[in-house]
């Protein structure tokens, strides 16, 4: 009983020579250029972030002012949004939190 070998199921055949890829097509774009896109970016993201917890915050208390002069028979929407505003501020106080932490773990590094 001998073993047979296993052949290769497509068989190199002559390969190509590598050719250098030519640098003029790829593009010119200044390194300031990306950290500029980058921090506008982020900027707009956390201004959105923050008038959207902004604006469950104003709809939990409008919620919660229309219960309370009778406006509203369903006390289950006013929960809703009362719970949407305070879940939405202990996310943004956790990120807050996580933001000063990373900070001062970058300020702790020695150079």
């Amino acid at each position: 009983m001998s073993i047979q070998p296993i052949a290769p199921i497509m068989p190199l055949g002559a390969m190509s020579p590598i050719t250098p890829a030519n640098n003029d097509s790829t593009p010119k774009v200044s390194i300031g250029d990306g950290a500029q896109k980058a921090e506008t970016d982020f900027s707009k993201f956390l201004n959105d972030a923050l008038g959207q917890v902004n604006a469950l915050q104003s709809n939990a208390d409008a919620a919660s002012q229309q219960l309370a002069t009778g406006k509203v028979q369903d006390m289950s929407t006013v929960m809703v949004a009362l719970q949407k505003a305070s879940l939405s501020m202990s996310l943004t106080v956790s990120v807050r939190d996580k933001v000063i932490d990373a900070y001062n773990q970058i300020m702790r590094m020695q150079m």
